[in-house]
């Protein structure tokens, strides 16, 4: 497979990490991505972040010096992260965000955006939430418009049920995947009424994690990561009410998430093949998530041919993929590519373009 590295990311002083972007068309015809940009010493989920955009006029080839366009002081805390981008409705374009907050003791997150008529100035506004006051994951590069025009995304989140205490509450101790939907662009979000958990229960850091979705001609798909050897998933012929019980599929991986989009008839799902597995050695930082792989599907996300391998350094680890179909017919991948001397594979983004006529 052909694939070139075109761009990275790598933590520098006061910028520790560099991580989980989105891209979207300009409106001059550039292509944008916006990303997590982490700043002050440590790169921790909850440490100090803000949301920074690059620019590119030549279809990903090269790309501009980055430049903030979301404050997390503009919310009154600390970090906003992991961004995925949009068009909206009237033909402006929308950088989604987390606002990670704490409400009574307990942390929480929302839903934010940067939106820009121009794709140069950004206003940064809190999504309504009309919905529970847990903490919601969504991964970057998640959100979905449906074929009806409700946004979708996916999330996974932790359940008070399923914990014992708030301390346990704040520690990641359970998750449930389900879906936050907006039928207003992106103004105003809810919950879908369901939740999907996993057969095991709520051990420590188990669960349906970091799910994604993909609307195929027959239904919904969604999966989620696990730490059971493989990706779990499930299917609903009738929108966000009818998705069956969570079961392993085919795409088996370690703790790590997947991404799967369409473009032009073709489906991509880009992971991370090998579990964890008892006795596999791993390297200082790359939590396992080596190597790094594309597959396509042409039947609309149901058979996917054979693993295509976008980066296997052993030393490194891979995540978080952000996709984008350039009008060459190329695709871009953007990721964390990062190793055990930059912190950990979190810490910098890589941009890579892959001819997609060398996928097999």
């Amino acid at each position: 497979m052909n694939v070139t590295l075109l761009h990275q990311l790598p933590p520098s002083e006061n910028n520790p990490r560099n991580s989980e972007g989105s891209f979207i068309r300009g409106k001059s015809g550039e292509i944008l991505y916006a990303y997590s940009r982490y700043t002050g010493e440590h790169w921790g989920d909850d440490c100090a972040c803000d949301i920074a955009l690059i620019c590119s006029f030549d279809e990903g080839r090269t790309w501009s010096e980055p430049r903030i366009i979301a404050k997390a002081a503009e919310f009154g805390v600390k970090n906003i992260m992991s961004v995925s981008a949009l068009e909206l409705t009237d033909g402006k374009i929308a950088f989604f965000f987390l606002i990670k907050m704490e409400k009574n003791g307990i942390s929480t997150i929302e839903l934010g955006r940067a939106v820009s008529e121009n794709g140069v100035d950004f206003i940064s506004e809190k999504c309504d939430m009309k919905c529970a006051p847990y903490y919601y994951v969504v991964n970057n590069d998640r959100f979905v418009r449906l074929s009806s025009g409700r946004i979708v995304a996916p999330t996974a989140y932790i359940h008070r049920d399923l914990v014992r205490s708030a301390s346990a509450y704040n520690h990641f101790t359970a998750y449930a995947s389900s879906c936050l939907y907006s039928d207003d662009d992106g103004k105003t979000f809810y919950k879908a009424n369901f939740d999907l958990r996993s057969a095991y229960g709520p051990n420590l850091r188990t669960g349906l994690q970091e799910p994604g979705i993909l609307e195929r001609d027959d239904g919904l798909y969604l999966w989620a990561r696990t730490n059971y050897g493989c990706q779990y998933e499930s299917f609903s012929e009738f929108g966000l009410n009818g998705f069956v019980e969570a079961k392993p599929s085919v795409f088996t991986s370690p703790c790590s998430p997947m991404q799967m989009k369409t473009f032009s008839g073709v489906t991509y799902a880009v992971y991370n093949p090998i579990p964890n597995y008892n006795g596999r050695t791993q390297e200082p930082g790359c939590m396992g998530r080596t190597p790094f792989v594309i597959r396509k599907s042409v039947d609309g996300g149901r058979r996917f041919g054979a693993l295509n391998v976008i980066e296997d350094d052993e030393k490194r680890g891979y995540s978080y993929p952000a996709l984008f179909e350039t009008n060459d017919g190329r695709l871009l991948v953007a990721y964390c590519r990062g190793d055990a001397s930059d912190g950990c594979q979190l810490c910098r983004i890589g941009i890579s373009e892959i001819e997609t006529d060398s996928i097999t």
